[in-house]
C-alpha cells in the first residue's frame, strides 16, 4: 500500500511548520543566496543535484534560519564530492558552525544516485519525510536527477494530490548542464583514499551523539542532521 496523507494531514503539517503558500523576503533572499554560490560549485565534477530541504524548502523559514543542502552524486564519488563541495564554502566561509548558522549552508544530507529511494530510511507513517520529499526545491540538476527522485519515490509514496507542488519545484532549477569531462581511473584511489581519512573522524562524531537511528554512514548516503523531529511530528498529527 502507498503511503499517502491527504488535505486535512496537509493543513495540519502546514500549520505546525509554520509553512507559508509563499516564499517570504526571509526565503527569496535565502534563495537568491543559495543561487549565488552554487554557482561556484556547479562544475564540481560527479555532481548530479543540489537541492534545498527543510525550512527554507518549505517556505518556513525565520530570520535565524540556516540553509539545508540536500546533495546527490553520481556512484562511488560520494566523498569526493562531499569534500571538494564542503572544501569550496569553507574557503567562502559560508559553512553553518557550532555557533554561527544564520543564513549559513549546512551540508548534512549527501547521497549518490544509487540511493535515491528513501523508503528504507523511513519511519512508520513518516509524514515529515512524505512532505520533505514532496516541498524539495531542486537548484541544481543534471541527467534530470530530480525527476528520477520523484519517481523512485512513486514507488511507495502516492504524490498525485500534490502534483502542482512538484511541478512548482522545477522552476527552481537555474543550473541544467554539468561541462566537466573528468574521468580518470586514479578517480577510484581518491575515492578510497578521501574517505578512509574521513570516514574515522565521522565515525567519531557519530559515537559521540550516541549513535541516533536519523544518522546515516555508508557509501551511498550520509545524513548527519541531529535534530529528527519525525516521531514527534507524526504523532502531533496523526494521533
Amino acid at each position: 500500500m502507498l503511503l499517502k496523507f491527504w488535505k486535512n494531514d496537509f493543513e495540519k503539517f502546514k500549520k505546525l511548520q509554520n509553512i507559508k503558500n509563499n516564499p517570504s523576503k526571509i526565503e527569496e533572499k535565502l534563495i537568491k543566496k543559495t543561487i549565488k554560490y552554487i554557482k561556484y560549485i556547479k562544475w564540481v565534477p560527479w555532481l548530479q543535484m543540489i537541492a534545498l530541504w527543510n525550512s527554507v524548502a518549505m517556505n518556513c523559514a525565520n530570520t535565524n534560519s540556516d540553509i539545508d543542502l540536500f546533495i546527490v552524486s553520481k556512484p562511488n564519488r560520494l566523498w569526493v564530492v562531499r569534500i571538494f563541495v564542503t572544501f569550496i564554502f569553507q574557503i567562502f566561509w559560508i559553512r553553518k558552525t557550532k555557533n554561527n548558522h544564520k543564513s549559513r549552508f549546512c551540508l548534512s544530507f549527501f547521497c549518490t544516485t544509487t540511493s535515491l529511494n528513501f523508503e528504507n530510511i523511513a519511519i512508520k507513517n513518516d509524514i515529515y519525510l512524505y512532505f520533505w520529499m514532496i516541498y524539495l526545491k531542486p537548484i541544481l540538476d543534471y541527467d534530470n536527477t530530480y525527476e528520477k527522485f520523484i519517481n523512485e519515490n512513486k514507488k511507495w509514496c502516492d504524490f498525485d494530490k500534490y502534483k502542482n507542488i512538484i511541478k512548482n519545484n522545477k522552476d527552481f532549477i537555474i543550473y541544467k548542464q554539468n561541462t566537466s569531462k573528468y574521468n580518470c581511473k586514479l578517480i577510484n584511489l581518491l575515492e578510497k583514499l578521501l574517505k578512509s581519512v574521513f570516514i574515522t573522524k565521522t565515525k567519531k562524531s557519530f559515537k559521540e551523539i550516541w549513535k541516533p537511528f536519523w544518522v546515516i554512514i555508508n557509501d551511498n548516503m550520509l545524513k548527519f542532521h541531529n535534530n529528527d523531529k519525525r516521531k514527534e511530528i507524526r504523532d502531533t498529527i496523526i494521533n
